[in-house]
C-alpha cells in the first residue's frame, strides 16, 4: 500500500476509536468551552471605559507670587483633569483662577489704587467737605433773606396739583402757601408725620420756617393742615421735595444763607463736579461681579466652601455644610469698641485651627500634607555669610506673608482714630447735617437719580445712634458694621498668619547636625527639607557664579528614585496628587524655585518679575479596559487549563499503543513510521481546531 493509503486507513482508524470514546471527545469539546464562557461573563461585567484627552491646570511656583501660589496649592490639589484646554494654557495667560473672587478684587482695588485721578477726586471732595464746614459754620441766619416758596419749584411742577386735587386744599390757600417766605435752615433735619403736624398744626417754630403775609393766612393753612392724616402730610411733603427745581434752590440759597453768592455757587459746581466721579466709581465697585459674590460668602455656616469660592472661584467638592468655624471670639463690636488682643488669643486661634484640620476626616490628610510647608522649617548648611545672604533672598515669598502681617496689625493703631473720625468727625457731621435737611437732600436726589443710590441711604450708611431710633424703612447697616467686619477680618488674618512660621530657614553647623535636627522634626511633622551648599566659600560673603546645592528631604514626600519606571504599564496619566506628584506636593518644587531665584537675586540687584508656572503635559484618549489589564497575567494559566484534557488523553494513548506494541504490530505488516506520526498529528489538530474554533466565536 502507498503512504496516502496507510495515512487515509490510519486516520480512518483513530476516528473509528474516538467515536466510540463518547464522554472523552464531549469533554474534550465542551471543557474549553466551559472556561472561556466564565471569561465571557466576567468581561460583560466589566466593560471598557472610553476616556476623553485630559488637560491639567498649571502649577505656580513661589516666585509667581504669594496669591498665585496659594491659589495653585489649594485649588489644585486634587490636579482635576480637564477636557479641553485651561485658561493657563492659553497663549498670553499662565493663571488659571483670574475669575476667582478674591483675584477679581485684588485686580478692581489695584486698578483703583493706582488711578490717580480718582484719588485726586477723593482728595478734593475731602476738600470742599471742610470749606462747606468752615462756610456754613459762619453763616449769620438772622440775616438771611427768606425765600418765596414759588420761585424755588419747577416749572412744570405738580405740587399744586396735588394740593387742589389730591387734598382738596381751597384755592385762598393754595395761593397764600405758594406767596409763602421759606426760611432755610442748612442744620435742619427731616421731621417725622408726628413732628411734622406738631409744627404745623400747634404752631411750634411754624414762623422759623414758613412766613405768611398776614396772621389769618397762618390760621387758614394751619386749619387745613391739622384735617390731613400723618400719611397725606408725608406724601405732601415726598411731593414737595420731588417738585423743587436744582437751579432756582442753588441760585436762591446764598442769601438765603447769607452766603457769598459767587463763592458758595463756584463751591457748589465744585463739589458737584467732584462728588459724582466718586459716586460713579463706588457705585461701578458694588455692581461688579466679584463684590456681589463676596457679599454672598458665609463663612460661619460654610467655612470651607466659603474660602473655596473667595480664592478658586468654584464650588469645592468636599462636604463642607457640617464643618463650621467655631473659635475664640474676641467680643461682639456692635457700636463700640471692646477688642482684645495677645499671644493668648492667637494660640488658643491656632490650636482651634489645628484641631478642626486634624479632628475632619476630609481635612486630616490634606493638612498633613502642607503642615511642613505651613509650620515647618528649611535647615541649611554651612552657616556662611553667602549662604546667609541666598536664604534671605529665598525667603522673600515669606517674607511678603510677614509684611502682609505687619500691615494687618496696624489696623489696631488706625482704627481708633477711624472710629472717631466716622462718630464725631466735623467733616462726617457735616455731611450728616446736610443729608438730613429736606431741600438739600431733595437736590442730591435729584443728581443721584438713575445710580441706585439716594440721600436717605447715605444718611443711613452714615447713621450713628441706637440701632432701635433708626428711620424706618432703612437697611439696618451703617458704617458701624462696616468697620467692625473690617476689623474682624483684618484680626482673624492676623491670627491666621500668626500661626504660620515665616521665618523658614535655621541654620546647621554642618552635615551631620542637619540629618540630627531633621530627625527630632520629623518626630511632630515640622521638617520641610535641608539645603547642602557644597561650594561656598567660608569666609565668603557673595556666592560664587555657580552655586552648587543638593535638597534633602524624607523619603516618603518625594518620588523615589530606584526604578525609573513602572514594571507593568498600564495606559493613563501620571495624575495622582498624592502619589504621582510628590515632587509638587512634597514642596521640592517649591523649594528649588524659592532657592533658584535667591540665588539669582543675590548674584544681581536687578529685579525682574519674572514667575515660573510648571505645566504637566496633556495626555490624549485612551481606552481603560480593567478586563484586559488583569487577564494579561491569568490568560496562559486559563489556556493551559482549557487544553490540559486533552494534552493528557493523547499522551496517554500514546503511552498505552507503546505499552501494548501496537505501533510495532502496524510496522510488522507494513504501516509506514510516517503514516503513523501523520495521523496522529492530524487527529489531535482537528480535536483541538475544533474547540478553538467555538472559543473564537464564542468570544467575538
Amino acid at each position: 500500500m502507498g503512504l496516502l493509503t496507510q495515512f487515509t486507513l490510519l486516520l480512518w482508524k483513530n476516528f473509528t476509536l474516538r467515536k466510540r470514546q463518547k464522554v472523552r471527545l464531549v469533554v474534550e469539546v465542551l471543557w474549553p468551552l466551559f472556561l472561556f464562557l466564565i471569561l465571557v461573563w466576567v468581561r460583560s461585567t466589566n466593560k471598557p471605559i472610553y476616556k476623553g484627552q485630559c488637560h491639567y491646570p498649571n502649577k505656580a511656583m513661589p516666585s509667581a507670587g504669594v496669591l498665585p501660589w496659594l491659589q495653585g496649592m489649594i485649588c489644585n490639589i486634587d490636579n482635576p483633569c480637564m477636557s479641553s484646554p485651561t485658561p493657563g494654557e492659553m497663549p498670553g495667560q499662565v493663571n488659571n483662577f483670574n475669575s476667582s473672587i478674591i483675584a477679581g478684587i485684588l485686580i478692581e482695588l489695584q486698578t483703583l489704587v493706582v488711578n490717580r485721578l480718582f484719588l485726586s477726586k477723593i482728595q478734593l471732595l475731602v476738600d470742599d467737605v471742610d470749606q462747606w464746614t468752615s462756610i456754613l459754620s459762619q453763616s449769620n441766619p438772622t440775616n438771611a433773606q427768606p425765600v418765596t416758596l414759588r420761585n424755588i419749584l419747577r416749572d412744570n411742577e405738580t405740587f399744586l396739583t396735588h394740593l387742589k386735587e389730591n387734598l382738596s386744599v381751597p384755592p385762598t390757600v393754595v395761593q397764600s402757601l405758594m406767596g409763602a417766605k421759606l426760611h432755610f435752615d442748612p442744620m435742619m433735619g427731616i421731621p417725622t408725620a408726628d413732628g411734622l403736624r406738631s409744627i404745623l398744626c400747634n404752631g411750634t417754630n411754624l414762623d422759623e420756617i414758613v412766613q405768611f403775609s398776614s396772621q389769618a393766612e397762618k390760621e387758614d393753612f394751619q386749619n387745613v393742615t391739622c384735617s390731613l392724616s400723618p400719611q397725606q402730610l408725608t406724601n405732601t411733603q415726598r411731593v414737595f421735595l420731588q417738585n423743587l427745581d436744582a437751579r432756582k434752590v442753588l441760585s436762591e440759597l446764598p442769601a438765603a444763607l447769607d452766603l457769598n453768592p459767587a463763592d458758595t455757587a463756584q463751591l457748589m459746581g465744585r463739589t458737584t463736579a467732584d462728588a459724582l466721579p466718586v459716586i460713579d466709581e463706588v457705585i461701578k465697585l458694588q455692581n461688579l461681579m466679584p463684590f456681589k459674590a463676596a457679599s454672598l460668602l458665609d463663612f460661619q455656616q460654610d467655612m470651607i466652601g466659603s474660602f473655596n469660592k473667595l480664592l478658586c472661584g468654584k464650588q469645592s467638592d468636599f462636604n463642607s455644610t457640617n464643618v463650621t468655624l467655631s473659635l475664640p471670639s474676641d467680643g461682639q463690636m456692635p457700636n463700640n469698641m471692646s477688642f482684645s488682643s495677645g499671644n493668648n488669643s492667637s494660640d488658643a486661634f491656632c490650636e482651634a485651627i489645628i484641631s478642626i484640620l486634624e479632628g475632619t476626616p476630609g481635612l486630616r490628610r490634606i493638612w498633613s500634607i502642607f503642615k511642613p510647608l505651613v509650620q515647618g522649617k528649611v535647615l541649611y548648611t554651612p552657616d556662611t555669610p553667602a549662604a546667609r545672604l541666598i536664604v534671605q533672598e529665598a525667603n522673600r515669598t515669606y517674607n511678603a506673608l510677614a509684611m502682609l502681617k505687619e500691615l494687618t496689625d496696624l489696623w489696631d493703631g488706625l482704627r481708633p482714630r477711624v472710629w472717631d473720625f466716622f462718630q464725631n468727625g466735623s467733616q462726617i457731621n457735616a455731611i450728616r447735617d446736610l443729608l438730613a435737611n429736606p431741600v438739600f437732600a431733595a437736590l442730591l436726589n435729584q443728581r443721584l437719580n438713575g445710580t441706585g443710590w439716594t440721600a436717605e441711604l447715605l444718611a443711613n450708611f452714615l447713621y450713628n445712634g441706637p440701632p432701635e431710633d433708626r428711620p424706618v424703612g432703612m437697611p439696618p447697616y451703617d458704617w458701624r458694621d462696616m468697620y467692625n467686619a473690617t476689623t474682624q477680618i483684618l484680626q482673624l488674618l492676623s491670627k491666621f498668619l500668626g500661626c504660620l512660621d515665616l521665618n523658614k530657614f535655621e541654620a546647621a553647623a554642618t552635615e551631620g547636625h542637619l540629618v540630627s535636627k531633621a530627625l527630632e522634626l520629623l518626630k511632630n511633622d515640622t521638617y520641610w527639607a535641608g539645603i547642602v551648599f557644597e561650594n561656598l566659600q567660608p569666609d565668603s560673603s557673595q556666592p560664587p557664579p555657580y552655586v552648587k546645592y543638593k535638597i534633602r528631604m524624607d523619603i516618603d514626600e518625594t518620588e523615589r528614585t530606584n526604578k525609573v519606571k513602572d514594571r507593568l504599564w498600564s495606559p493613563g496619566a501620571r495624575d495622582n496628587s498624592f502619589n504621582d506628584l510628590r515632587y509638587i506636593l512634597g514642596g521640592f518644587a517649591y523649594l528649588q524655585d524659592m532657592m533658584d531665584h535667591g540665588i539669582i537675586r543675590a548674584h544681581t540687584p536687578q529685579s525682574q518679575p519674572l514667575g515660573v508656572f510648571v505645566q504637566q503635559m496633556p495626555y490624549p484618549c485612551y481606552v481603560d479596559d480593567v478586563f484586559i489589564h488583569s487577564i494579561g497575567g491569568v490568560l496562559p494559566m486559563v489556556l493551559v487549563l482549557a487544553f490540559v484534557y486533552t494534552v493528557c488523553m493523547t499522551i496517554k494513548s500514546l503511552v498505552l499503543e507503546k505499552e501494548l506494541r501496537l505501533k510495532e504490530v502496524l510496522r510488522a505488516v507494513g504501516i509506514q513510521n510516517g503514516a503513523l506520526w501523520s495521523a496522529r498529528f492530524t487527529e489531535s489538530l482537528v480535536l483541538l481546531t475544533v474547540p478553538c474554533v467555538l472559543i473564537s466565536i464564542l468570544v467575538k
